[in-house]
């Protein structure tokens, strides 16, 4: 195989195990109810153990909710999840060598470290305060 030829054969690899591995979590979660007291999907561990929200909580229930149509849910179980959601696929094709026909400034800004993390620590610290606003931001 040439060295071009080869790239696309492991893009195309990351492409079938990234789609197979998402339908088998619809299909899971579509037969599985991670809000039923007897679920078989764990629930978080840095919750059990320290009693705060992670930046992933509620993820799982979230991802239930969107699984099932229920924007509702999904939001009020984790509302990182439609920022994180809607970027995974442009962060993933612009590693992959596309160029996306977005600003600059705005693919400058989704490929930055300090915004994400940044945004992940901020938002972990504010889904952790009691007060409104930000007490929405726990799930449930």
């Amino acid at each position: 195989m040439t060295a071009l030829r080869q790239p696309r054969l492991w893009h195309a690899t990351a492409a079938a195990a990234a789609l197979a591995a998402a339908g088998a979590g619809v299909w899971l979660l579509r037969r599985v109810d991670p809000n039923a007291p007897d679920s078989p999907l764990p629930g978080c561990l840095f919750f059990h153990f320290t009693g705060l929200y992670c930046p992933g909580c509620g993820s799982t229930r979230a991802m239930h909710g969107l699984v099932h149509g229920d924007l509702g849910q999904a939001l009020a179980m984790n509302p990182l999840l439609f920022v994180v959601i809607p970027a995974m696929p442009l962060l993933i094709a612009h590693g992959m060598g596309y160029r996306l026909p977005l600003p600059k400034r705005a693919i400058d800004l989704l490929l930055s470290g300090k915004f994400w993390l940044s945004l992940i620590f901020g938002y972990w610290i504010a889904r952790n305060l009691p007060w409104w606003p930000f007490s929405w931001l726990a799930p449930g």
